[in-house]
């Protein structure tokens, strides 16, 4: 099996399919940590795996902004 570059227009369709599931994870996990804070005094591994994942987002957007100089 032969892996082919994505063009830019698959590219293009990649990125706005990662946005948008970021986007949904993100607002999926705040809201169940929302609930069980409320529901139970504490936000448990919900917020914690939320917090990993947007540390390893921005984390890597630095990593690759830095070697695109």
């Amino acid at each position: 099996m032969k892996l082919q570059r994505a063009d830019e227009m698959e590219q293009f369709q990649n990125d706005k399919s990662a946005k948008s599931t970021y986007i949904f994870f993100t607002l999926a996990f705040l809201l169940w940590s929302a609930i069980n804070l409320i529901s139970k005094g504490k936000t448990g591994w919900e917020f914690t795996i939320l917090m990993i994942g947007n540390a390893i987002f921005f984390w890597s957007r630095v990593f690759y902004k830095r070697k695109m100089k």
